[in-house]
C-alpha cells in the first residue's frame, strides 16, 4: 500500500485523532510516524483503523473522566470510566476488522476468493 497525506487523514479520522489548530500530531495519540507504522504492517485502512483502536484501547485509564452526561436542574454530571472507554475502543476496534474481512473478501475473483491469513 503506498502510504499519502490523504491516507493518514483518513485514517486519523478513523481513529478520531484530529490534529488541534495550531497543534501537532505531537498532540494526538499518534505521531506521524505511528500513523505510517500502522498503515506499513497492513494490507488495508479498516486493519489498520482495527489496530489503531486496539492501541487506544491500552491506554483506557488515562482517557477517563470525560463527561459523558451533564444536567442544569439539579447539577448532575457523569464521567466515564475506564471500562467504557475501554469497551468503546474494542467496539470501534472490532467494526474496523469486520470492515477489513470484508474487504478482503471481495479482492478475489468471481469464481472464489482468497481470505488473508491472521499473522501476528
Amino acid at each position: 500500500m503506498v502510504i499519502t497525506d490523504e491516507l493518514k487523514a483518513r485514517l486519523r479520522k478513523y481513529l478520531h485523532e484530529i490534529i488541534p489548530v495550531g497543534g501537532s500530531d505531537t498532540d494526538t495519540n499518534f505521531t506521524d510516524s505511528e500513523i505510517e507504522e500502522l498503515l506499513q504492517s497492513v494490507d488495508n485502512i479498516y486493519s489498520a483503523a482495527a489496530q489503531g483502536w486496539r492501541l487506544k484501547a491500552t491506554n483506557a485509564p488515562m482517557e477517563v473522566g470525560q463527561i459523558t452526561k451533564y444536567s442544569i436542574g439539579q447539577e448532575t454530571y457523569e464521567k466515564s470510566t475506564a471500562s467504557d472507554y475501554l469497551s468503546y475502543c474494542l467496539e470501534m476496534a472490532k467494526m474496523y476488522e469486520q470492515m477489513a474481512e470484508k474487504n478482503n473478501n471481495l479482492s478475489g475473483s468471481r469464481i472464489f476468493t482468497v481470505k488473508v491469513p491472521k499473522i501476528l
